[in-house]
């Protein structure tokens, strides 16, 4: 661990807040790297460069200073690091004045040097965790296999699990956001899915997360779908009621294969996409959820347009008769569950119903003729959005 300028200038200012004591610090070389006094840095401290040599506090009254370079009167200690000396504290003062508080401010210096060594070795496990998820997803994980393996048990992670990938995108996101700054948000991610130390969790921009799950146990398709869902709700549950309407969670397949999360993105991609489009999927989507909508996507926009003025004419201009047909096809034609949703009586409906059918010349009541009212809807909502 070498202590640099900023992590001794940090030093410096927190001891000073504490004690209101002048204080220095130095390199291995002896040199003044931080001070309470300006004038001092960079200057040589020749008796910190004794200290370094032996290992042993040195303590300076006013004839001593005339005998090392560069010093004042004080107390000169050793910083050691995993037993090794990495610089020397100094404080300026009576002797008599500053030794009382030697012991503290040294104990005080070598608990922020073992802070930043901890917070220097989450932030390189974080981008090492980052830059193996962005090849996982990319497709560019160094096709020896054993090389991946073993790169992934450095950082805790066993690649040989079966996997799938989740993407969080948030909209509306500022810099400040509390969400966006909080540096625990990824294992906050990671806790709501099984096995949280095997899931590894990235930002590849500021409002976007990937998430590399572990389906570990699970067998079958249905079982995995019906777990991401629970843990996609967990996760917005979770989250700050402020961010929650913001939040999109979508979802690819599972794979056996670590070689094969590329194809877990991109299906996690393209349900994000349907999300996006269709908001009234909600605001969590699988990729084996999506199967119209993905179909409704590839259809060209002129060829939207055309289904859309052959299927219902005018009636796009009636957001009531509109908002009929989508209640009743929410209900899976069920009238009597559709006027409750519309919170009216049967009879209206069924009035609403037969101007409808005089409109579009289809009968919404029969499955045949409501399946091509659906898909025409869905692709004039699609239009709607962009």
């Amino acid at each position: 661990m070498k202590l640099t300028q900023s992590l001794a200038d940090r030093i410096v200012k927190r001891t000073m807040e504490v004690t209101n004591l002048n204080i220095n610090v130095m390199d291995k070389d002896g040199v003044i790297i931080s001070s309470s006094d300006p004038s001092r840095i960079q200057t040589f401290h020749q008796a910190a460069r004794q200290v370094i040599a032996t290992g042993e506090e040195m303590l300076l009254g006013e004839e001593d200073c005339q005998k090392w370079t560069g010093t004042k009167p004080g107390i000169n200690m050793p910083i050691r690091f995993q037993q090794e000396i990495v610089g020397v504290i100094g404080i300026s003062g009576a002797p008599q004045e500053v030794v009382p508080f030697g012991k503290a401010v040294k104990m005080m210096t070598e608990m922020m040097l073992q802070q930043a060594y901890l917070t220097e070795q989450m932030e390189m496990a974080e981008r090492s965790v980052n830059f193996l998820v962005q090849e996982m997803i990319s497709g560019t994980l160094d096709p020896a296999r054993e090389v991946v393996m073993s790169r992934g048990a450095l950082l805790g992670l066993d690649l040989s699990r079966p996997r799938s990938v989740v993407i969080i995108q948030a909209t509306g996101l500022k810099d400040g956001d509390e969400w966006h700054a909080d540096r625990s948000f990824p294992r906050k991610v990671a806790a709501c899915f099984r096995n949280s130390d095997q899931v590894c969790v990235s930002v590849t921009k500021r409002n976007c997360w990937i998430v590399v799950t572990d389906l570990s146990g699970l067998r079958s398709k249905e079982q995995i779908r019906q777990y991401l869902h629970e843990a996609a709700h967990k996760l917005l549950e979770a989250a700050p009621a402020s961010l929650r309407s913001r939040l999109l969670i979508a979802m690819g397949r599972g794979y056996e294969d670590v070689y094969e999360l590329e194809l877990s993105f991109k299906e996690a991609m393209q349900a994000l996409q349907v999300l996006e489009r269709f908001p009234a999927k909600g605001a969590i989507g699988h990729i084996d959820d999506m199967t119209l909508e993905l179909l409704l996507l590839e259809t060209p926009p002129a060829t939207r347009q055309v289904v859309v003025r052959d299927v219902l004419k005018d009636l796009v201009k009636h957001d009531e008769l509109l908002e009929t047909l989508h209640a009743l096809f929410s209900a899976d034609l069920n009238l009597t569950a559709a006027a409750q949703a519309l919170n009216i009586h049967r009879n209206t409906l069924l009035y609403r119903l037969d101007r409808i059918e005089e409109m579009l010349g289809r009968n919404p009541r029969r499955f045949a003729e409501a399946a091509k009212i659906k898909l025409a809807l869905e692709l004039h909502r699609l239009s709607q959005t962009g």
